[in-house]
């Protein structure tokens, strides 16, 4: 009687586990279709964007040009005469450096054209202290900051409930101020934090600035009621009777029937 000896003995049934996939022996060629298909089933993240090369406008070197010519150049007598040359590019400076020419000030080309996240109309727009950034004030309350040097949406901030219509910086560059159409102020550090809000009207408020830089802490405000306000910065009082002078300070309010004007007490 004949055994196999060699072998030894085996199970009728050998269970097949995931990674043990059977041996392909040619090429299949994937689906692509289907392989996308799964992709956007099981895609949770953020699609990468590829990368855009920005067209900048640099305007730093003209700056810089301007005040190293500023040292020796007394008026137009000590101007630099600009050629039609590539290789005076590095002469060019700012339109303040070229009072005498004032069509040099005059902007023929066309930059760029840049568009909000949400369409709609913007009432107003401010450069920052520091002239490297675009703050504007939209219909919808918000502030939208634009790079000023490729001109790119940065970032985005709900300021308001209702449209912004008036925004100013301070003379120190430390504060901002905007106003929106319900009549309500808001103060504003450099980096966007809101500090103080108050209701200076009940109708929109249409313009708002600041005093002369002595007198930085008071501003007016003009508005659909066909009035101005002066209201001190540092603690939110405002005058609106005859011949009233606000904490002692150079400027006084004389009514004249409907519209009030602003008068200093030399005047």
């Amino acid at each position: 009687m004949a055994t196999d000896v060699g072998s030894p003995q085996r199970f009728f049934h050998m269970p097949r586990f995931q990674h043990q996939a059977p041996r392909q022996v040619f090429y299949k060629r994937p689906d692509i279709a289907q392989q996308q298909a799964m992709q956007q089933l099981t895609f949770d993240g953020k699609r990468m964007r590829k990368a855009v090369n920005r067209k900048t406008i640099d305007y730093n070197p003209s700056v810089i040009r301007y005040l190293e010519n500023r040292l020796w150049q007394r008026d137009h007598r000590d101007f630099r005469a600009i050629q039609p040359d590539a290789g005076c590019y590095n002469d060019l400076v700012p339109p303040l450096g070229m009072l005498n020419n004032p069509m040099n000030a005059v902007t023929t080309k066309f930059v760029r054209t840049s568009t909000n996240k949400v369409k709609c109309p913007v009432f107003v727009i401010r450069w920052t202290p520091e002239g490297r950034r675009l703050v504007t004030g939209a219909s919808s309350g918000e502030f939208t900051l634009w790079n000023g040097l490729t001109f790119n949406f940065e970032t985005i901030l709900q300021a308001h409930d209702s449209p912004v219509r008036a925004m100013t910086w301070s003379h120190n560059d430390m504060w901002m101020l905007t106003a929106d159409h319900g009549g309500y102020v808001k103060y504003w550090q450099s980096n966007m934090n809101n500090v103080k809000m108050f209701q200076a009207h009940k109708e929109a408020i249409r313009e708002a600035r600041f005093q002369s830089p002595t007198l930085c802490s008071s501003g007016p405000w003009a508005t659909q009621e066909r009035c101005l306000l002066l209201f001190d910065m540092l603690l939110l009082i405002f005058c609106l009777s005859s011949r009233v002078s606000v904490l002692n300070k150079v400027i006084h309010l004389c009514k004249l029937g409907g519209p009030l004007v602003w008068l200093r007490p030399d005047q």
